[in-house]
């Protein structure tokens, strides 16, 4: 079954706030100076590798957010197309029950 306009916002904002928390680090180098950078990220290797871990997880998270807004954007107009075209919209299309195991 595919995914409903509100389970893809859901993934949006899941994705948002795992950005969020990801790129803390940047706002820390924004606020040092270069020489602080180079001793607090280049210093050592595994601090060299966890930045570019940083780096290369927030270029991650930015491609799924930008892929699910384009998703929400082509789900929004097969709608609105379908609409406008005198179609009807079913109702599993707008609204997908959820299945709860526990």
């Amino acid at each position: 079954m595919s995914d409903t306009m509100g389970s893809i916002i859901d993934k949006l904002i899941t994705v948002d706030m795992k950005m969020w928390h990801n790129q803390e680090f940047l706002y820390e180098v924004r606020r040092i100076s270069f020489e602080e950078f180079k001793d607090n990220f280049l210093s050592t290797e595994k601090q060299q590798l966890a930045l570019f871990e940083s780096i290369k997880k927030c270029c991650d998270l930015n491609f799924q957010r930008n892929q699910l807004i384009d998703e929400i954007d082509e789900k929004l107009y097969g709608i609105l197309k379908k609409i406008n075209e005198g179609g009807e919209i079913s109702d599993n299309e707008l609204v997908q029950k959820k299945h709860k195991t526990y």
